[in-house]
């Protein structure tokens, strides 16, 4: 029997709770284990949703889609701060409530916009070659530098006075910790608050809509797994195309650069009418970036 051969391309996952993105990725490299398998940005144990999965030379896109815009919905409580700014953590801090929901909604949407925000200690950040978590875990407190992200939107904001709870959509740069901002919205408000539910809704053009449960997927029969992989080609359908003779396409592949004027940042590269990867374009010079 002719095993499918796994194509080049990005798979868009529905993390469940309880497990770790590195370990999502170990499930797909058993799946195809002579593929390279990457993922597109952590999501934390506590958190589901979206999680692009990148395969074969789809993972040297990684970094593209690391920075592209994130939507959440996110859970907090009210009148309570943990070390790790979630409902995992140990509690340092407790209050009344004793704000209403017009003020709370209020002081939430005050972070809509341009600003600084310091990531949690709990995170993966290195510092010094160390991850950050590493240092909190043994007890260290070392000062982490804040970092310039943005709040899009704030929306769908829904307050439960007698549960303590809040609820909201909001949209981000990449970067932005959610557990930070729910702290921060916390001090804000003046009784504190953590993150008890996390689900990443969008990650550029990654909907949850479109994505698939990492269990529902293992019940596919190979060839249905091989056919939710998002190709290369098809992920970049709308970008610029580039059609090569047979002089330039050699030329490509050996890594010699093209003048080209577009604000595109990538664009696919065609010849004889079959997609042959992506250039990369900066100061309207084109490179290659992947080859299929």
């Amino acid at each position: 029997m002719i095993i499918p051969q796994v194509k080049n391309g990005i798979l868009n996952i529905d993390k469940p709770q309880g497990i770790t993105s590195h370990d999502v990725v170990d499930v797909i490299k058993k799946l195809f284990p002579n593929m390279k398998v990457g993922h597109t940005g952590t999501l934390d144990p506590l958190a589901t949703g979206v999680l692009p999965i990148c395969i074969g030379e789809a993972t040297k896109l990684t970094n593209q889609i690391i920075s592209e815009n994130k939507t959440y919905k996110v859970k907090m409580l009210l009148g309570v701060e943990t070390d790790t700014y979630d409902v995992t953590g140990k509690i340092m801090f407790a209050s009344t409530v004793n704000k209403d929901e017009i003020y709370i909604k209020e002081r939430i949407k005050r972070f809509i916009g341009i600003q600084e925000q310091i990531p949690p200690m709990y995170s993966a950040i290195r510092v010094n070659g160390k991850r950050a978590y590493s240092y909190a875990r043994e007890g260290k407190n070392i000062k982490l530098l804040p970092r310039k992200i943005e709040i899009y939107s704030i929306d769908n904001i829904k307050v439960d006075m007698e549960r303590r709870e809040v609820e909201f959509v909001v949209q981000c740069s990449k970067g932005t910790y959610i557990r930070s901002l729910v702290n921060d919205i916390g001090k804000k408000i003046g009784c504190g608050a953590i993150m008890i539910e996390l689900r990443r809704l969008k990650t550029g053009n990654f909907a949850i809509e479109e994505s698939i449960p990492l269990y529902d997927f293992l019940k596919l029969e190979y060839e249905e797994m091989l056919d939710r992989i998002i190709s290369i080609e098809d992920y970049y359908k709308e970008a610029k195309r580039i059609n090569l003779s047979k002089e330039d396409f050699i030329k490509f592949l050996n890594g010699v650069q093209f003048e080209l004027d577009t604000k595109e940042k990538i664009v696919t590269i065609y010849f004889n009418g079959a997609f042959k990867g992506l250039g990369i374009v900066e100061d309207n010079i084109m490179k290659r970036f992947i080859v299929e």
